[in-house]
């Protein structure tokens, strides 16, 4: 009888101590709105938002210096340190992967293939918005 308690212990303690692999801990990390705070040439007056949803959704969301908002809707991933994404821009698609530099809860910064660097902070939801 001790050695079924014993080895039922251990398998309960296994089960609760399985940790959740990064690539997907990753995944559910990026998901979310994150605005542009620094783009590649150090400007922070960038009017850039992107907006990953669960399930591989994004949508871009640029404000132009004239006002004019462009909205662009595509597809992305998560692949261990590297976010593939399309998005439809007009009659074409761009294709390209970006490379995850850093991923907290609040701070998003990416390399595009060319190596240049930007930076992104998670916008909170609005305490009248549902999550």
């Amino acid at each position: 009888m001790r050695f079924a308690v014993v080895g039922l212990v251990g398998l309960c303690s296994l089960a609760v101590a399985a940790p959740v692999p990064k690539e997907r801990a990753d995944a559910e990390k990026v998901v979310g709105t994150w605005r542009m705070t620094l783009d590649s040439k150090g400007n922070s007056d960038v009017h850039l938002e992107l907006d990953f949803h669960q399930g591989g959704k994004l949508v871009i969301r640029q404000t132009l210096s004239n006002g004019t908002m462009s909205v662009y809707d595509g597809t992305y991933r998560v692949v261990g340190n590297e976010l593939p994404y399309d998005v439809k821009q007009g009659t074409r698609v761009k294709k390209e992967t970006l490379v995850i530099k850093k991923l907290t809860a609040d701070v998003l910064i990416l390399i595009d293939p060319d190596g240049l660097k930007e930076e992104f902070a998670r916008v909170k939801p609005k305490k009248d918005e549902k999550k």
